[in-house]
Parts: C-alpha cells; sequence; structure tokens
C-alpha cells in the first residue's frame, strides 16, 4: 500500500502537467510497495503501470524494461539520508556515542524510526527479496547507508577500549558492528508478517529496545560501570528525539 502521504502528492500533482523527471519519480513511488510485497519476479509491468496510474506505453518510456525499473526503485530507496551524514560527521567517537549510535541503530531497525520520516516499514520486506534474489538492492544499500555507521562505531568501539570500557579480546571491531546489526535485523524479519512470527512483548516493538539493548552490550564486552553509566534510556531516547528533530528542522528550512 503506498503511505498516505505520497497518495496525496500524487493526486496534487496530477491536477497539474508533470514533467519528465516528476512522472519518473512518481512511477518509482508506486513501484516501491509492489516490490516489496511481491519481490523483482512476482510483478509485472501491467501492475506497475496500474499502482503508478500509467499506461504500460508510457510506463516503457520512462523506463524500458522492469530491470531499468527496479534498478531505479534500489538507487531510490538506498539514498543515504543528508541527515544522517552530518550527523555521523559531528560526533566524536566515545562509549557514550557508541551506546547512543547502538541505541539508535536499534530504534531504526526494530521500530523503524527514521531521521525525517525517512524508514519506510516497507524496506525490509525490499531487502528480504533481495537476499532471496541477486543480492544487488542489499549491497547497494550496505555501500550506501550502513558502511557510515560501521566506520563511526568502529572508531566509537576503538575509543571504549581505550577508555577501559570494553572487556579487551580479539574481535575485528567490524564484524562486532555485523553481529549487532544482524541480530536487529532477524528480530525485525520475524516481526514482518501481519502477526508477528516471534511476539517479543507480546508483539510490542518499542519494548524491545532496552533488552536487546542490553544483550548487545553484554555481547560486545561493555564493562558493568561503563553499562551503569551510560546506559540510561530516558537519556538516550531524548538525545535521539533531539537527533530527528533537527533532522526535521533542516527538512523543512
Amino acid at each position: 500500500m503506498v503511505p498516505n502521504s505520497r497518495k496525496s502528492n500524487k493526486k496534487d500533482e496530477s491536477k497539474r502537467r508533470l514533467s519528465s523527471t516528476e512522472r519518473r519519480r512518481l512511477i518509482i513511488e508506486a513501484a516501491v510497495p509492489l516490490f516489496a510485497q511481491e519481490g523483482f519476479r512476482g510483478v509485472t509491468t501491467k501492475q506497475l503501470a496500474k499502482q503508478a496510474g500509467v499506461s504500460e506505453a508510457l510506463l516503457y518510456q520512462h523506463f524500458p524494461s522492469k530491470d531499468d525499473l527496479y534498478a531505479e526503485v534500489q538507487r531510490f530507496s538506498c539514498n543515504p539520508s543528508e541527515e544522517l551524514r552530518i550527523m555521523l560527521e559531528g560526533i566524536t567517537p566515545s562509549t557514550k556515542m557508541l551506546v547512543l549510535l547502538l541505541y539508535f541503530m536499534t530504534k531504526m531497525i526494530v521500530e523503524h524510526v527514521g531521521f525525517g520520516g525517512t524508514h519506510d516499514p516497507l524496506f525490509p520486506r525490499l531487502m528480504l527479496h533481495s537476499l532471496l534474489d541477486d543480492g544487488a538492492f542489499a549491497r547497494e544499500h550496505f555501500h550506501q547507508v550502513t558502511n557510515r555507521m560501521v566506520s563511526m562505531i568502529q572508531r566509537c568501539i576503538a575509543a571504549a577500549r581505550a577508555a577501559g570500557d570494553l572487556v579487551s579480546d580479539e574481535s575485528d571491531d567490524a564484524l562486532v558492528f555485523w553481529f549487532c546489526h544482524h541480530t536487529l535485523v532477524a528480530i525485525n524479519m520475524y516481526q514482518l508478517p501481519l502477526v508477528p512470527v516471534m511476539p517479543y512483548h507480546g508483539g510490542s516493538k518499542d519494548a524491545l529496545t532496552a533488552p536487546v539493548m542490553r544483550f548487545m552490550l553484554r555481547g560486545i564486552g561493555l564493562t558493568p560501570k561503563a553499562t551503569r553509566k551510560y546506559v540510561q534510556f530516558d537519556e538516550l531516547a531524548a538525545q535521539v528525539e533531539q537527533w530527528l528533530c533537527n533532522a526535521g528542522k533542516g527538512q523543512d528550512a
């Protein structure tokens, strides 16, 4: 289903003649939920044209093949958030930031929270279909977006270790990030059906944040002293809310 905001935008824009760029964007946005629900092979060009409110002939004028449209959907959905880039560039690596970034990543993946409301609940379905197919969409996302987080969290892990806040071991810091990331992705995948496969905490996603955070922080070796100092969920929630608020102001400017 296309989000209400996209439906209203489509209706408003249909009242005037659309430029080629605007029409392409509307077709891409209309294609996202179809590819998310059915996967590349499960969608026909007839369905794509109907969803976008255009004829198949017009669809082919903008996208010569379904492969071309799917490639654009991948680029559109993996477009890096400018707000995320600015946020990461402004961070000074530390134990506090390590905890905060893992908290934010948990909120993004498990609760579908994102900058400017950009984290679409359809996104994990696109990822899942990609993993079952050629993996191109997943690789593009990791290249464009997730690797930014990897780099910063690696630096935060190094800072936490230098501060004596992590139990020293021989783990590869990049692997530490991916193990945390994949834990969150697995939790999210089990929540995708309308009736969750694994109804953690009765199906409440926000109730998952605290226990999964404690699990990950124990796994990466955060000391009990550092845990008591930095794992204050009210403060973490307030900081993430501030990030989101600042991102919203940036979009309105």
